[in-house]
């Protein structure tokens, strides 16, 4: 068999848009289970909207989540199969023309060091292709890896010493500082072995792996089932609202290495993980279950949105929120937003504050973010499946990025922010000393936030893209206060509240009448 390019090029294309849309199977059925065996309230609601958010878009064919990654391809081969010149040279006219088509988010910049503009059709796309000892292999594996999960990922090597106990020692660390801004609940690549520049990869494909499928050695079963007691343990919780289900699965590939290392990454894969495997022998990849019947979905589509979106306990806030309505609010409080937000992010943030450096002063702020809340957000563009909607999806992007930024916003008169996962010691003072609160959003649920979404309007940046200036309008948008006006932490996985912004854990869970 011989490897061309047209060949990479007609099995990625529909790929690209099955993914965006598509949970893959085993991942949505662990995320059912989860839910159907969740007992804490916030996490099964977080379980619930994800399980929602997995049915609207493949049903409505809108993106996952608004982050639509990177794309990257690695092509496999056996010794017996032929690869005819650059079998990849064709990728990019693919990737830039679906993601055009499909109104997916463009967030490739062209060098990560020295010139940070958008390539604006999500090129070039990551590619590699290695050999495997298979007679007759020829896989296409592909994954839209998104930004926060992605950066949350490691590489550490370990002295051999460390052993066992030391990787998972490593593995929980990553997941108690990360797992909140990759989205859970997440699946977990382990790779243990080989050299730096092959560790990763063993963590990645290890995520390739189905979910509920078993390890492929009696050890690393006994090091998967480890690691998942480890990380339910930190009661993180879907969503970081709490719970068990903080990982889907652990999956862990081991390889040899020198008498001197222990290479061990972490591949923290978020709860909507796109990712499929083509076998090129078959031309096309098999199809994925079908999506519930109209009947059903014009029942489900029938529902009260608050049903939907917000737990039964979730206080009812209008936009703009005052300083009282701020100061009335609880770190742990679930609230639900309707009203006029902006959408700002990391471009955006350096260029307003640019903006104000170059005015000298803070003061009024320009473009009506006076007494204004942003959301961390960079939407996808309008979906040509409903091209009435504003956006396609739009979801939390890790609010800690714009920490540096978050403190003089506040003092100049921003009210708050939404985003995933946690803030730093400074974040909470600046909330403490402004009386501002900062909110977290449910990461991977963007299809179903993207229907909160009434109307949208560029404001400045525009040459930013998706990290440009927007004025919204939202309807029971649902958050969860992480910071309150007093400074105050939530977290669900530890017993009492901690105020003036330690970092430390806090907790906060709805009465029980409320639940």
């Amino acid at each position: 068999m011989m490897i061309t390019a047209h060949m990479v090029a007609d099995a990625l294309e529909p790929a690209i848009g099955r993914l965006a849309c598509v949970l893959p199977a085993d991942v949505r059925a662990g995320l059912e289970a989860a839910r159907q065996t969740e007992t804490d309230p916030r996490g099964a609601v977080a379980l619930g909207m994800l399980c929602e958010n997995a049915r609207l878009a493949a049903a409505e064919g809108l993106p996952l989540c608004q982050d639509t990654g990177t794309v990257r391809v690695t092509l496999e081969v056996g010794p017996d199969v032929g690869v005819a010149g650059d079998v990849f040279s064709l990728v990019d006219e693919v990737v830039a023309r679906e993601y055009t088509r499909l109104g997916l988010r463009a967030s490739v910049v062209k060098d990560a060091l020295t010139d940070r503009a958008n390539t604006k059709d999500n090129t070039p796309a990551f590619c590699r292709l290695t050999c495997v000892d298979e007679p007759g292999a020829a896989r296409l594996r592909v994954m839209l890896k998104g930004g926060g999960s992605d950066n949350a990922c490691r590489v550490v090597m370990l002295p051999p010493s460390a052993g066992r106990a030391g990787v998972v020692a490593e593995v929980l660390r990553a997941v108690q500082e990360k797992a909140a801004n990759a989205c859970p609940p997440l699946v977990v690549g382990v790779g243990v072995g080989s050299t730096f520049d092959h560790v990763a990869d063993l963590a990645t494909r290890a995520l390739f792996r189905e979910v509920g499928s078993p390890a492929p050695t009696p050890e690393a079963a006994e090091l998967e089932a480890e690691l998942a007691a480890a990380i339910r343990a930190t009661g993180i919780g879907a969503g970081a609202q709490g719970g068990a289900a903080t990982a889907l699965a652990v999956h862990v590939l081991t390889a040899p290495s020198h008498i001197a290392a222990l290479p061990l990454a972490i591949e923290l894969g978020c709860c909507a993980l796109r990712r499929c495997t083509i076998d090129l022998r078959e031309v096309a990849p098999a199809p994925e279950p079908a999506a519930e019947s109209p009947a059903d979905r014009a029942a489900q589509l029938q529902q009260p949105q608050s049903a939907q979106l917000a737990p039964n306990w979730a206080k009812r806030l209008s936009l703009p929120l005052s300083r009282e309505d701020v100061a009335a609010l609880r770190a742990g409080d679930a609230c639900t937003l309707t009203g006029e937000l902006f959408t700002l992010r990391d471009a955006g943030h350096a260029r307003l504050c640019a903006e104000l450096d170059a005015r000298g002063s803070d003061r009024p702020l320009p473009y009506g973010l006076d007494g204004a809340v942003i959301f961390y957000a960079g939407p996808t563009p309008a979906s040509p499946n409903h091209p009435e909607r504003p956006f396609g999806a739009v979801g939390p992007t890790t609010a800690s990025r714009m920490d540096a930024f978050a403190p003089r916003l506040f003092a100049a008169g921003v009210a708050g922010a939404i985003g995933k996962g946690s803030r730093s010691s400074e974040v909470a003072r600046a909330c403490a000393e402004s009386g501002c609160a900062c909110f977290s959003a449910i990461g991977g649920a963007a299809a179903l936030l993207g229907s909160c979404v009434t109307a949208a309007e560029t404001i400045a940046y525009e040459d930013l893209g998706t990290e440009a200036l927007r004025r919204i309008a939202v309807r029971d948008l649902p958050v969860t206060v992480a910071i309150d006006s007093r400074g105050t932490v939530f977290s669900p996985n530890a017993a009492a509240p901690m105020a003036g912004g330690s970092g430390q854990p806090t907790t906060s869970t709805p009465a029980e009448g409320e639940r």
